[in-house]
């Protein structure tokens, strides 16, 4: 869509400029007029030559732009705005492009008389299932304010725990990237030099530093296809990932590796709880909250569960037994979800469930990195070491050789 470029005046008589991207000048003049000002000129921009490469994930929204945009929706609402109004505010403010280029049609949507929850589904690469439910759950209930507060809080959290495991990973990531940018180095710009240098001197080369020969040789003439095959490998996994046979078969066996496994698996118990938990609380009924879980759930074995515990409730029982037949889920979340099922209190029981397991990552992830540092360090410390060695042998038959 074009952008155009708008001059305005308020009621005060005070200049306005600013830009809007839209489809025509008629819909850039409704939405000046929308937010109480009186136009004066409209051009459209013109064209420019940009590069833009968006790496973000899930159509460039994070979870903490859809907590800042929660947090001053509701905090409006409550000051009495229309929802109008609030969309214009929030298209001015919200810094975010993708966000803002959403909100804009949101925006149009909305003045159309369409509900707000229906504008959101349109856009679910940006808005995820459990806003669309609890948004659709609190504009029905007329307590759409107190909803957004709770998904607000649900995205910050969400956020935190997110930049921990990201932080917890990051030194491990680092370190090994260091260890394959220097090993590729030595193989294929050090070693040929010393390489040469023995070959001109006919010295007969000790196992280690043929092996290492062996290796750079390799490196140096099958490069392009170890790329390919690094590719192909990333490429055959991500498409084996979407297919549900295979994830049904990988998945549970995922949660079974040693420590990366329990980690792997209290970080979706963590989602699973706080998500089922804020949407119980805003009102989404349990069958359809459930639903709403299962799309945002990545692991298999989990949603197997779930849909089990759907056709629990179905039949009159609880999600208790189908939590606990899945194997999946501990004693500890077991029990206080039966309960929670019995007390009548099945959300405040997730919550609590969530607060605990979101804090045990944040420990396990802390103690997983405190962990991998040393070990990676002694790691690429031995594997400098073997290359070092595998180069002064040689040279060490030369100076005993002189000796002699």
């Amino acid at each position: 869509m074009p952008q155009y470029s708008y001059t305005a005046r308020d009621r005060a008589g005070q200049i306005i400029r600013g830009s809007f991207t839209g489809e025509s000048r008629a819909e850039v003049a409704a939405y000046i007029r929308g937010r109480g000002l009186y136009v004066t000129q409209i051009r459209e921009a013109a064209p420019s030559i940009s590069f833009n490469l968006d790496l973000s994930v899930g159509g460039g929204v994070g979870t903490k732009d859809l907590a800042l945009f929660c947090r001053l929706f509701a905090t409006m609402l409550e000051a009495g705005l229309s929802m109008n109004n609030i969309l214009l505010v929030l298209i001015e403010q919200t810094t975010n492009k993708k966000l803002r280029e959403t909100l804009k049609t949101i925006y149009r949507k909305v003045q159309e008389g369409e509900a707000l929850y229906r504008s959101l589904s349109e856009h679910p690469r940006v808005f995820p299932p459990v806003m669309i439910s609890m948004v659709e759950a609190g504009e029905l209930g007329g307590v759409l304010d107190n909803v957004l507060e709770r998904l607000a809080v649900q995205f910050e959290k969400e956020h935190k725990l997110n930049e921990k495991i990201k932080s917890a990973m990051a030194y491990p990531a680092v370190v090994v990237g260091m260890a394959l940018v220097s090993l590729t180095f030595i193989l294929t710009f050090v070693l040929p030099t010393f390489v040469k240098m023995f070959t001109d001197m006919k010295i007969e080369l000790p196992l280690l530093t043929r092996i290492l020969v062996a290796a750079s040789v390799f490196v140096q003439t099958y490069w392009p296809l170890l790329l390919l095959l690094v590719a192909g490998a990333v490429i055959g996994f991500a498409y084996l990932a979407e297919k549900p046979g295979f994830r049904q078969k990988v998945d549970p066996l995922l949660l079974q590796i040693p420590v990366f496994g329990l980690l792997m698996r209290k970080i979706a118990i963590a989602r699973f709880t706080r998500t089922l938990g804020s949407l119980l609380r805003g009102g989404v009924p349990i069958l359809q909250a459930i639903e709403v879980v299962k799309k945002t759930t990545a692991n298999y074995a989990m949603i197997s569960a779930l849909t089990n515990a759907q056709n629990s409730i179905r039949q009159g029982s609880g999600i208790a037994g189908p939590l606990k037949e899945s194997g999946v889920f501990p004693p500890m979340v077991i029990h206080m979800t039966a309960i929670g099922e019995e007390s009548g209190e099945l959300d405040r029981m997730l919550d609590k469930i969530a607060d605990f397991y979101e804090s045990d990552v944040d420990d396990m992830a802390g103690r997983l990195s405190s962990m991998l540092e040393p070990m990676l360090i002694g790691f690429l410390g031995i594997l400098i070491g073997l290359i070092v060695v595998a180069v002064l042998l040689p040279i060490f038959d030369i100076v005993s050789g002189a000796g002699h």
